[in-house]
């Protein structure tokens, strides 16, 4: 991260954006002419936080012992009431539950640190990362190992009253006994903080044997704490792509949120990477009633009511999963994702407002870049140091920004992200530093 820089943290920021509901033009896009756009400095990887030089290879978190976890993915991170949560995606056992081959459930993570001290210096996420887990006496890992303390504990969601689960979740965890534990693919997407609660949006896949997502929803965590369990209630259906009913079109299957003023900013893609990026908003006074929500045309520069047709506001038809935040001290909204449309890359963009526009990508990471494979691909299956994963058969994917950064007085500014990666099963913290357009 830069030094001598201010920090922000996105769940209390307030960006320039219009307030106005049903079809108005989005006015604003901060105060002047667009800023130039960022270009990349350098970027380096902080550490690995799940396994180390091979899937079994505890890291200083200890995962494997502590939360009885070897593996997960995602890693969406939310400032909270002081602390920082951060969801995963399907997570793998390390003894006796959830292992390879099992449909897995998910698992929240959070910071042992108070989330001001997170903001300060990320690096203690190396060592200090803990996760929601059951009481030992609840756990089967400690049975099978001594040195295991507990099992981590998955999201458990219950349905709206008048509902079944299985509107919601269609591939359980296990194989298939628990259904109320969205199992592989049916993942967290995106999440906020909102009236003492947190918001998770979550993706349905369409058979257990496609594992294509195809639908998403809205879950509150009514009670967040870092010694509770991460029981959620789902809030409704969000979109849908099974037909032509989807209220957002089927664009939002996969969701990046951002609070801002009044509304949720939600990002959303549709065909899983292969999609460009639309524009919704709802109002946060309205979150516990479906529907309510506005899509912005990035043609007409104007925001309807739902379900409008609108044009993407990032065009390039290559995302699945997104992250995007605000950063105040910068001024600005920040993008980041895999782009599949032009191999497998990471990048970056960068607006004043979150309507845009939307800059030209910068690329972060890029699997064609012979100096990156030199760097991040393990060798003979060994990953030692910064060596991530074995380029042969895995690639990364799942990069989510903290939501806060570090901007020196020169204009360069540091990012914190998480990043994902197939074999070994495993999350890194990474970190780019830009100098400011």
């Amino acid at each position: 991260m830069g030094t001598g820089g201010n920090l922000s943290t996105s769940t209390s920021a307030t960006s320039p954006t219009s307030s106005a509901t049903g079809m108005t033009s989005s006015a604003s896009q901060g105060g002047g002419p667009p800023k130039g756009t960022p270009t990349l400095a350098s970027t380096h990887e902080l550490c690995k936080l799940i396994n180390n030089t091979a899937q079994l290879d505890p890291t200083p978190n200890h995962t494997h012992t502590r939360a009885n976890l070897q593996g997960t993915d995602l890693g969406i991170s939310v400032a909270h009431q002081g602390s920082l949560y951060i969801f995963f995606g399907d997570s793998a056992g390390y003894k006796a539950i959830w292992p390879f081959g099992e449909s897995s459930p998910d698992s929240v993570g959070f910071a042992g640190d108070p989330e001001a001290m997170v903001a300060t210096n990320p690096s203690l996420l190396c060592t200090d990362l803990a996760f929601l887990r059951l009481p030992p006496n609840q756990s089967l890992g400690p049975g099978a190992d001594p040195a295991i303390e507990a099992d981590f504990a998955a999201p458990f969601m219950a349905p709206p009253a008048g509902h079944n689960i299985g509107e919601y979740i269609h591939n359980p965890s296990g194989t298939g006994q628990f259904p109320n534990l969205p199992g592989s693919f049916e993942v967290p997407s995106g999440a906020f903080s909102y009236g003492g609660s947190i918001y998770v949006f979550y993706t349905t896949v369409d058979t257990p044997s496609g594992l294509h997502m195809v639908a998403s929803y809205l879950a509150k965590w009514g009670s967040p704490s870092t010694t509770g369990l991460p029981n959620y209630d789902i809030q409704y259906g969000v979109d849908e792509r099974t037909d032509s009913m989807g209220q957002l079109g089927g664009n939002f299957i996969n969701i990046a949120a951002e609070v801002s003023g009044q509304y949720v900013y939600l990002f959303g893609t549709g065909d899983y990477r292969k999609s460009s990026v639309h524009l919704a908003r709802k109002l946060l006074t309205s979150l516990a009633s479906p529907g309510g929500f506005d899509v912005y045309d990035a043609a007409s520069s104007m925001w309807k009511p739902a379900p409008a047709a609108a044009s993407p506001v990032i065009d390039t038809p290559g995302f699945g999963e997104t992250s995007v935040h605000y950063y105040p001290s910068i001024g600005r909204w920040m993008f980041l994702a895999e782009d599949s449309y032009q191999g497998n890359r990471i990048v970056a963009r960068f607006a004043d407002a979150p309507e845009g526009p939307w800059s030209a990508s910068v690329v972060v990471h890029d699997m064609a870049d012979a100096a990156f494979l030199a760097q991040y691909c393990c060798a003979n299956n060994v990953c030692s140091g910064e060596r991530l994963f074995n380029c042969g058969q895995a690639g990364f994917y799942g990069t989510y920004l903290l939501p806060h950064l570090s901007a020196d007085a020169n204009g360069t500014f540091s990012v914190t992200y998480t990043m994902s990666t197939w074999n070994p099963y495993n999350v890194a913290l990474m970190s780019a530093t830009f100098n400011g357009g």
